[in-house]
């Protein structure tokens, strides 16, 4: 850090949340740390939120407001990329924070300037306020979780899933200068695509505070909530993001992190570690088959190689006809309404399994 007080850029995007972005903002203002500048990025809404917003007179406040909608992971990077901070921190419109939080964080990143990304502990809340506890949504236990190395923050995301808040979220500029902005292609899950590519080349931090009030609202308003449509989009995400979860990982950290698995266990040569990355695919995780279908991809481009054929031959006991068994896989693909028509999915996380999954990360992770 270049200082003891950074500018943080705090950066949200709003769309209709005239019924809690004043609180929201109110919460910023009564931030202890007073050095940060706030962008408001508002998506071309069409209730009160633009009154609301101006009627805050504070020059820390940078106001746009858009005359398309453009969705919100298009305002978070337009806010990143017109702001000025060293740091910056993430809120939704719909949350608020403890006075202490940027703080708190502030205070991480001087003691720790290699760390990517630091977040916090989060209160769920409904629409009124209350505190929800696991009795009211199983949520409640999924962002309640213990710092890790790097090694197993990677590990966790590959077989676990997001594990932190988005909106308690503080990283450095520098980090998104090296590993990108938000990607554009992903609603349901692109904080989660965020936080792997930042963990491939720096370590995260968890305050174990619960600085951040993440909303829940018990009408399923969420944008985050389960949805048919949210489920099959999170579906696609999902599998484009296994396609590419193994690309870029120094050697090291993936041998730290899943030689454990490894059908080779102990393996340091480079076309083996292509193919326990392969096997790797083919594993289960939180979202069902999405990492297969990445696996299948990769199986078939390997195959075009002809060293690599040897290496699955040899090695492995795979070859074409090993291919062709798990293409025609029923788990790669779903019926839909249309008989003649097949596509790629993960199977949805059923309540009993979500349970399960809970109970798990309570008892081992």
């Amino acid at each position: 850090m270049s200082g003891n007080e950074p500018l943080v850029s705090i950066v949200m995007s709003n769309f209709n949340g005239e019924l809690l972005i004043k609180q929201t903002i109110e919460s910023v203002l009564a931030q202890t740390y007073q050095n940060w500048e706030f962008v408001i990025f508002d998506d071309c809404s069409t209730d009160r939120s633009r009154e609301i917003i101006q009627s805050f007179n504070d020059p820390r406040i940078k106001s746009f407001f858009s005359h398309t909608h453009e969705h919100m992971v298009y305002g978070f990077n337009y806010g990143i990329t017109h702001s000025s901070g060293e740091l910056i921190a993430r809120i939704d419109s719909d949350d608020t924070w403890e006075p202490e939080k940027l703080q708190r964080q502030v205070d991480f990143f001087h003691d720790h300037p290699d760390y990517g990304a630091c977040f916090t502990l989060v209160n769920f809340v409904d629409e009124h306020g209350k505190i929800l506890t696991e009795k009211d949504t199983e949520r409640v236990l999924w962002w309640d979780i213990r710092n890790k190395t790097q090694a197993e923050w990677l590990r966790y995301f590959y077989y676990y899933g997001c594990g932190v808040s988005h909106p308690t979220a503080m990283f450095p500029r520098s980090v998104i200068e090296k590993v990108g902005l938000y990607n554009l292609g992903y609603v349901q899950v692109q904080d989660y695509d965020l936080w792997i590519r930042i963990v491939k080349h720096y370590p995260i931090h968890i305050l174990q505070e619960k600085l951040t009030n993440y909303r829940w609202f018990t009408t399923g308003a969420n944008s985050s909530a389960p949805s048919e449509k949210g489920i099959r989009r999170a579906n696609f995400e999902f599998s484009q993001i296994y396609c590419s979860f193994f690309d870029d990982i120094p050697n090291k950290l993936f041998l730290d992190a899943f030689g454990a698995d490894f059908t080779h266990k102990g393996t340091t040569d480079p076309d083996e570690l292509t193919v326990e990355r392969m096997l790797l695919l083919f594993k289960p995780v939180f979202c069902g088959s999405a990492p297969q279908l990445g696996g299948a991809q990769m199986f078939l481009r390997l195959l075009q190689d002809e060293r690599m054929r040897g290496v699955l031959r040899d090695n492995y006991n795979l070859t074409q006809t090993s291919f062709y068994k798990i293409a025609a896989k029923p788990i790669l693909y779903e019926e839909t309404g249309d008989s003649t028509s097949q596509e790629p999915v993960i199977a949805p996380v059923t309540k009993q399994r979500s349970r399960f999954l809970s109970w798990l990360r309570r008892r081992f992770i």
